[in-house]
């Protein structure tokens, strides 16, 4: 008796897709030039929250949401501003409002000037005293 001994082919491995690579294209010369403009305490002001602020730090910032505060997190750490425009749903004009945004000290929307409101106070304060000394 003579048995054939046929080789079990071994099952054809699936290849995975091929995952989409990000684009990792160079910064345009408007974006540099823009994140030029920085001062170095502006530049260090805005990695510092773009590497370590919370997700309500990172939505204070100009055209940030949350979906682009969560892409912001996922690309840490960021080395320059001008990185910022590599993560993904920031562009050109984005990153212009975020440096303009640095530069003017990241005001906080809905905070009146606070020297306007004491000249005015004191104006208002002043007034009562005139009033009250002729009564």
């Amino acid at each position: 008796m003579s048995f054939s001994v046929q080789a079990a082919e071994a099952p054809a491995k699936k290849k995975a897709p091929a995952k989409a690579e990000a684009k990792v294209e160079a910064p345009s010369a408007k974006a540099q030039a823009v994140a030029k403009t920085l001062t170095p305490l502006q530049k260090t002001k805005l990695l510092d929250l773009l590497n370590k602020g919370d997700d309500k730090a990172l939505q204070s910032l100009p055209g940030i949401g949350e979906t682009r505060a969560k892409n912001i997190v996922k690309a840490r750490p960021i080395a320059d501003p001008v990185d910022l425009v590599k993560v993904d749903g920031i562009g050109d004009a984005t990153l212009a409002e975020i440096v303009a945004h640095a530069k003017a000290g990241f005001p906080v929307e809905g905070k009146k000037d606070t020297v306007e409101h004491k000249v005015v106070t004191k104006k208002k304060g002043a007034q009562a005293d005139k009033k009250a000394a002729k009564e």
